[in-house]
């Protein structure tokens, strides 16, 4: 066999393996992208459920009847009276 030959043989061997490892660091890159994705997708679900959570919270602790609830008997408040009105007759 001449050298060229042997050249050639050895050229395409390591362009071989060059591709196969090309092929590995690839597919290892898009299973760790893939596995931050799906981090990233569980962390907004979580996310989500928190703020619907905290909006019926909020829902609870602004309603009207606690806050008037909580006026009446912390602060000793009441509603005001209702007055006639006075019109004037020309």
């Amino acid at each position: 066999m001449s050298n060229f030959k042997i050249y050639i043989i050895g050229l395409l061997i390591v362009g071989n393996l060059a591709v196969s490892l090309g092929i590995v660091w690839v597919e290892h890159i898009n299973r760790a992208q893939y596995r931050k994705l799906q981090e990233f997708t569980n962390q907004k679900y979580e996310l989500r459920n928190n703020w619907k959570k905290l909006r019926i919270e909020e829902g609870i602790y602004a309603s009207h009847s606690r806050i008037e609830n909580k006026a009446r008997n912390l602060l000793n408040m009441s509603l005001p009276k209702k007055r006639k009105l006075i019109t004037l007759n020309d």
